[in-house]
Order: C-alpha cells, then sequence, then structure tokens
C-alpha cells in the first residue's frame, strides 16, 4: 500500500472517530514515530524503516484535517515575540525560580503547574490576538507550566502532546551555561529535522500534537528553564 494511501485512511478513519479515540490512534502514531527515530528499529530494512517514520509523521497532522497545511514545519513562530514586554519576561523568570521547590518530576524533567503570572499572561488578550493573527481563533487550555531541566540527563525523548497543547507557546527563561549542550529538535514529516536554541525572552510557538519533536539530554552543569502555554486551536477535530 502506497504511504500516501495510508495516510488518507487514517485521517478518514480520524474523521470517524470520538475525540478519545482519535486521541488514542495519535498516541500509537506518536509512540511509533519517537520509536523510530529513537534507533528502536535498527533491525529493520532501512528503507522499510524511512517508509514507515514518513507515514507515521504524515498521519499525525493528517488526524487534524487540512487545517495546518500553511504550517509543514509545524513552526507558526520563532523569536522575540511582542505578547511579552522586558517586564514579563522578568516576572516569569522570578515566578519560575519560586516555584523550583514546588516541581515535580514528569518523566525526565520537572514540572511547576499554577503559578498566577503564568496563569494570568497565558489568559491574556495580547497572547489571543497575536495567536489569532497567524492561525485563527484559539482556546486557552488554562495550562501554564513552568519547565526545568537542571540535572544532568534530562531531557524528552520524540513525542507529541495532547491536545491541551495542540499548539504550544514555549518561552526561553534561562539557559546555561554559554556552551550549550541539550536542544530542542523538531521532525516535520519528511523534511530535514529543525534544530532550535532559543535565547531568554524568545518564544517558539508550533503544532505540538502533530509535529514530533524532543529535547535531548542535558550535560553536567547545564541548566534550562521555560515556560509553557497550551491552547487549541478552533475548528480542530473534537
Amino acid at each position: 500500500m502506497e504511504n500516501s494511501t495510508l495516510v488518507d485512511r487514517l485521517s478518514r478513519l480520524s474523521s470517524e472517530l470520538s475525540a478519545a479515540e482519535r486521541e488514542n490512534l495519535k498516541f500509537i502514531l506518536s509512540m511509533a514515530a519517537g520509536g523510530l527515530l529513537s534507533g528502536h528499529a535498527g533491525n529493520v530494512d532501512d528503507e522499510l524503516r524511512k517508509a514507515a517514520l514518513a507515514t507515521a509523521q504524515r498521519s499525525l497532522p493528517a488526524l487534524h484535517g487540512n487545517l495546518r497545511a500553511e504550517f509543514e514545519t509545524g513552526v507558526v513562530f520563532c523569536g522575540r515575540a511582542s505578547f511579552f514586554s522586558d517586564e514579563d519576561i522578568d516576572a516569569l523568570d522570578r515566578e519560575n525560580r519560586e516555584y523550583r521547590p514546588r516541581a515535580d518530576r514528569f518523566h525526565d524533567h520537572f514540572v511547576a503547574s499554577g503559578a498566577p503570572i503564568a496563569r494570568e499572561l497565558a489568559l491574556s488578550q495580547a497572547i489571543s490576538d497575536f495567536l489569532a493573527a497567524k492561525v485563527g481563533p484559539v482556546v486557552p487550555s488554562f495550562k501554564a507550566n513552568h519547565l526545568y531541566y537542571d540535572q544532568p540527563g534530562l531531557g524528552i525523548d520524540p513525542h507529541v502532546d495532547k491536545d491541551d497543547f495542540s499548539l504550544n507557546v514555549l518561552t526561553m527563561l534561562e539557559h546555561s551555561p554559554a556552551e550549550r549542550h541539550s536542544e530542542l529538535i523538531l521532525y516535520p514529516p519528511e523534511q530535514d529535522a529543525l534544530h532550535l536554541q532559543l535565547q531568554r525572552g524568545e518564544s517558539l510557538i508550533f503544532f505540538a500534537d502533530s509535529v514530533t519533536h524532543q529535547r535531548t539530554r542535558t550535560a553536567e552543569g547545564e541548566r534550562i528553564r521555560l515556560v509553557s502555554f497550551g491552547y487549541r486551536t478552533i475548528g480542530a477535530q473534537s
């Protein structure tokens, strides 16, 4: 069966599923893509492995119909965003440091939720207007997380996010020292991987539920602190 035919069939199947069923299908495809990217199919013929990876990666955005066709890499924006002032970044930075003792380990990184400044900014009209101009109206998930990768070996393996973080606004607060080891990598379907290093105050906005991505492992002495806001695009399948 041609890859495009299988992708089309999975897309049609997705349109007939409930939200929970589609989430399960997305999880299976995410695990397949992540495993192939991580080398867990090393004994499989290389051409077959590439075809399987391409099918999994192309199927993930296809689960959402054609709403995101113009964002082939999954990236909506990368850089210093107009919706954050210098004062906003400083306030987020202070709150991020304050909430570090409250952070819980989630797999191979630490997460602190429920911080008031992060939540307030995630619900701001400035962010809603910025996102609406890029992708159309969005609904905030009311999830704003402070993230920490500040021990050796922390990171996240290749994956996609749940629908609550369909659109992820990820903002860097600190990545030290100057010589960095860990990086954020996005794997758009059938394209070269995007290796990204954000500077303090810069944001990456991307479709985290449909493009496989990872944070590679931290080295000794490396410290990464971020804040992440989740949104759902209006008109997405539900």
